[in-house]
């Protein structure tokens, strides 16, 4: 039977190859989070990062059958669900609150919300209706997030916070890690793509 659909087989074999790196990766990001915790840097979420690649590639590589794997289809299906909701919420006050003079009407902003919502929103219900799609889900999202992150937390160690405030040696040291430890993540996940492909 699995002969029959040798993309979809080679697509789950490389959800399971990646989802143990990214739980690796996750719990090393997590505790530099927990260290980060007391400063200021904490307010990137660095802890929630870690424990969403955790989650997402717990979801990646257990089996959709099992029990783990029901339990991580629907903390995922409630990530991308809460993420969704969160998102179509920040246009209220961008439009009718205090923050719509901050924004002074910026419409690029408001859309940005918009769209991350129902962005959100389809891979949770996707989730949530084909259970055997989730790791096929999850690994473009966490392909996305440590891009997003590796960039983010590197561009926060180069510039500096956005208030002009001074970085301290643990929280650049910390910035550094989390940085590296996307960039790894996303390597070795391009190298094992590109080997399977080959192979």
């Amino acid at each position: 039977m699995s002969g029959e659909r040798p993309n979809l087989d080679l697509a789950r074999a490389y959800t399971r190859a990646v989802g143990p790196t990214a739980i690796a990766v996750g719990a090393a990001i997590a505790l530099q989070g927990l260290f980060l915790l007391p400063t200021v840097v904490a307010q990137y979420q660095p802890l929630s990062y870690g424990l969403v690649m955790m989650l997402f590639g717990t979801a990646a590589y257990a089996r959709t059958e099992s029990v783990m794997g029901r339990i991580a289809q629907w903390c995922v299906t409630l990530v991308f669900v809460a993420g969704g909701v969160w998102s179509l919420l920040q246009w209220v006050p961008l439009i009718w609150g205090p923050q719509h003079v901050g924004a002074s009407g910026d419409l690029s902003l408001i859309a940005l919300w918009l769209t991350a919502g129902p962005a959100l929103f389809v891979p949770g219900l996707l989730a949530a209706v084909r259970p055997g799609w989730t790791p096929l889900i999850v690994v473009p999202a966490l392909l996305s997030i440590a891009f997003a992150a590796m960039m983010g937390y590197g561009a926060l160690y180069m510039l500096g916070l956005p208030n002009g405030a001074q970085l301290s040696s643990l929280e650049h040291a910390q910035l550094v890690g989390i940085s590296g430890f996307s960039a790894i993540f996303l390597l070795i996940a391009v190298f094992r793509a590109v080997t399977m492909w080959r192979s």
